[in-house]
């Protein structure tokens, strides 16, 4: 009905999709370096470290929050998920791209404070060493209010 129609939009407008599918498709910005998280090469294959870069709008810098806690790049057939490497629990976690395929370690957290935390580990989504410079890879460390653990999606 129409109620529950006006529910569904206002979930989807908040970035929660319907089902296994993906909200609102943005850019993900390190708030620290002022760039944007993307597939370096915009390549497809999975097992690529995330890394930050200038911010173009191209698909490989455009993610989706799924209901599922997923942040996902690219749809259909190429749809890959944000993934704690090798299910790593430790500081220096490499943050890659992988096969969608529900665990843990591909579920995040979109905190108030601004970071993003692996479901798994509870670390923080980290541009490495607080660098700025494009093609500083992302990986997982202990939160530390520090800027270079700061995210936006928009």
């Amino acid at each position: 009905d129409a109620t529950e129609n006006a529910v569904q939009a206002a979930i989807t407008a908040a970035g929660y999709g319907a089902g296994g599918g993906g909200g609102t498709s943005t850019a993900l910005h390190a708030v620290g370096a002022g760039k944007c998280l993307e597939v370096p090469g915009a390549t497809t294959t999975p097992g690529t470290q995330t890394q930050i870069r200038d911010c173009t709008g191209a698909a490989n810098q455009t993610w989706s929050r799924t209901d599922s806690h997923e942040l996902t790049v690219y749809s259909g057939s190429s749809r890959l998920c944000l993934d704690a490497s090798n299910k790593g629990t430790s500081n220096g976690t490499k943050v890659i791209t992988w096969t969608c395929n529900g665990q843990t370690n591909q579920q995040w957290n979109v905190n108030a404070n601004g970071t993003i935390t692996s479901a798994q580990s509870g670390l923080c989504l980290d541009v490495t060493g607080a660098a700025t410079a494009n093609g500083t890879p992302v990986e997982l460390w202990t939160c530390n209010s520090q800027s270079n653990q700061q995210w936006s999606l928009s």
